[in-house]
């Protein structure tokens, strides 16, 4: 919109004058910054002292463009352009406001196609095509009607709820998510967001099928893993469970427990959490039915330890009495 209004205001200036003069004459007004009621019906250009009309950017003198097509506010705002060696700024203002609005600068591109915006900017040499500088905090917004996505370079501890030097990226509105959506919803792992850094290269992965991958440790306070099975099916009367001979002689063949994978196979595939937890429980499982069985035998045998013991109670007693009849005879 800013710029349409430099090329409109430059494209009257010109049919206006094309035919009278070889030029738009420049007035020295310097010293005055005239309300919009100064102007009507006219294309005014004007010599000013920068800091007299308050405008932004830099230098002392500047090159002004006012366009005021009505007399009264029913043409709608007189506009103004201001040309200073910071870039080229523009205001408006209706006929009867006590004063012009603030000044605002137009985004110019370089012919490198580059466009900058922030003032003071210490890098001249970017080769961002887009580029927002501000000494202090940082920050741009995306928003519509139910709220605002900022994207923030914090420069204080808590600016933006970062520490300095962060990048912050924050939703206000009517809901807080904020989603990275992948286009390709065709399922087959072909797609995704990724997390890299410049020594171990994309080391998260969030794949378009639902599987994520991670190079590297994952630390947490708590961990949810959703299971489709659990071991309590060793409980059921009709699990088969292995007799402790078989048992030892699968690990004599094998090298390790039955339905437990391999090292080489755990080398080569990794492990399903939820699986392998279930695996684990299993085994832990068939050692509960085992010391089950086991503690039966030892009671029984107790027992029968118990009546043998009894019995040569018995006997014992019985072999005191012959001895005594022996010893009388």
């Amino acid at each position: 919109m800013k710029k349409t209004l430099l090329f409109a205001g430059l494209a009257i200036s010109s049919v206006m004058y094309a035919q009278n003069a070889p030029g738009l004459t420049i007035l020295d007004t310097r010293n005055t910054n005239d309300l919009p009621a100064a102007y009507s019906h006219i294309v005014k250009a004007e010599f000013k002292l920068r800091d007299v009309v308050g405008v932004p950017g830099k230098g002392n003198y500047s090159g002004m463009l006012t366009i005021a097509p009505w007399f009264d506010n029913s043409g709608n705002k007189r506009h103004q352009l201001n040309f200073n060696d910071g870039g080229i700024f523009y205001r408006n203002g209706l006929s009867t406001d006590p004063q012009w609005g603030t000044w605002s600068k137009l985004l110019l591109q370089s012919s490198e196609g580059k466009v900058r915006i922030g003032s003071n900017d210490p890098d001249t040499t970017s080769a961002a095509l887009l580029r927002v500088y501000d000494q202090n905090d940082v920050m741009m917004e995306v928003t519509n009607s139910y709220g605002t996505f900022q994207i923030a370079k914090s420069a204080c501890n808590g600016c933006y709820g970062g520490l300095p030097g962060d990048t912050v990226l924050r939703n206000l509105g009517s809901s807080h998510n904020i989603i990275i959506a992948q286009p390709n919803d065709n399922n087959d792992g072909k797609t995704f967001v990724g997390f890299q850094d410049a020594t171990r290269g994309i080391w998260i992965k969030f794949l378009n099928n639902g599987i994520a991958k991670f190079d590297g440790k994952i630390q947490a306070k708590e961990i949810e893993v959703k299971a489709n099975v659990w071991a309590d099916y060793v409980f059921k009367k009709d699990y088969q469970l292995k007799s402790l001979e078989e048992v030892e002689q699968h690990i004599a063949e094998k090298g390790h427990l039955p339905n437990i994978p391999s090292a080489a196979e755990v080398i080569e595939n990794g492990i399903n959490v939820a699986e392998m937890n279930t695996k684990f429980l299993e085994k832990i499982e068939e050692l509960t039915l085992y010391s089950i069985e086991q503690n039966k035998q030892l009671k029984s045998q107790t027992v029968q330890l118990l009546q043998v013991q009894e019995e040569n109670k018995a006997l014992k007693l019985q072999i005191e009495e012959i001895n005594k009849k022996i010893q009388k005879l």
